[in-house]
């Protein structure tokens, strides 16, 4: 007999008496406090990121600048990329200690995301079955590894292309003749862009892992369907919204939206539909 089998024939033995409707399950929570703390970890390395380029790479422009302004027809073209790329490297070079503690922290994060899935879980299996049972998860393992390798090459990144996209910046500007409070806004809102993907990073990793997690444990004990819940406020996207209250199954998600938590930046939830393991 299968584990999912076992569970079925133990709630069903447990809910022999009801009839009529099937129990409502407990509700299943979005764990909202381990996305604050993954976004603030980003935050803090977006924010150093952002001090080393205004300290280190900012009062080097009007110096390119002046350089530019001042090469003769028979001076190299690109002088000022030397200093540009010399600096680049120097903030790319220091930023990677940030990155690797970074990194470090997103899997402590995801290992506690597992944990407050695990006792969401447990809410489910005490109601269905009325005593604290063990559950085997040899999935587990793969699951938090795979987070830890795709939060990684994301927070990797995060410096990569925030150094791309400023030393695209100053290039153009300086090609373009521009002033240096011109070139000096537009890094301004570099930060800004970088800071808005930290935020979309840190919640998207939150609902995969979450979501992921949330079908594994439930299939495991014979739940096949789930009704779709999303956040009820005013950021649910009109596709999430037409999924609202309606129930699907595990394995045949809704073709535009995936599974709840598989969109990107989805914040929705799966509340477990227990008519099938409770035999109703």
């Amino acid at each position: 007999m299968s584990n999912k089998d076992f569970f079925i024939k133990l709630a069903k033995r447990k809910n022999q008496k009801v009839k009529s409707k099937a129990k409502k399950p407990p509700v299943w929570f979005f764990p909202t406090n381990q996305e604050k703390q993954y976004d603030k970890a980003l935050y803090s390395l977006v924010r150093e990121l952002k001090s080393l380029i205004k300290t280190v790479l900012i009062p080097a422009i009007p110096q390119m600048i002046d350089e530019v302004q001042m090469k003769m027809p028979h001076d190299r073209q690109d002088s000022f990329l030397d200093t540009l790329n010399s600096l680049i490297l120097f903030i790319s070079n220091s930023i990677q200690s940030k990155v690797n503690s970074t990194i470090l922290e997103s899997e402590h994060i995801g290992v506690e995301i597992a944990r407050y899935n695990k006792q969401q879980s447990e809410k489910l299996n005490r109601s269905i079955f009325g005593i604290d049972i063990f559950v085997d998860e040899p999935w587990l393992a793969d699951q938090l590894k795979l987070y830890s390798v795709q939060n990684a090459e994301l927070i990797k990144s995060i410096p990569q292309q925030e150094l791309s996209r400023v030393a695209g910046d100053i290039e153009r500007g300086l090609q373009q003749g521009e002033r240096f409070t011109d070139i000096a806004t537009t890094l301004q809102k570099s930060f800004g862009i970088t800071h808005r993907r930290a935020t979309l990073i840190a919640r998207d990793q939150t609902t995969k892992l979450n979501a992921s997690l949330t079908r594994l444990r439930q299939e495991q004990i014979g739940v096949d369907e789930y009704i779709w819940q999303t956040a009820g406020d005013e950021r649910v996207r009109e596709s999430h919204r037409l999924n609202d209250g309606k129930k699907f199954k595990w394995n045949s998600p809704p073709k535009k939206t995936g599974h709840p938590g598989n969109d990107v930046n989805c914040r929705c939830i799966a509340r477990p539909v227990l008519d099938n393991i409770l035999g109703i």
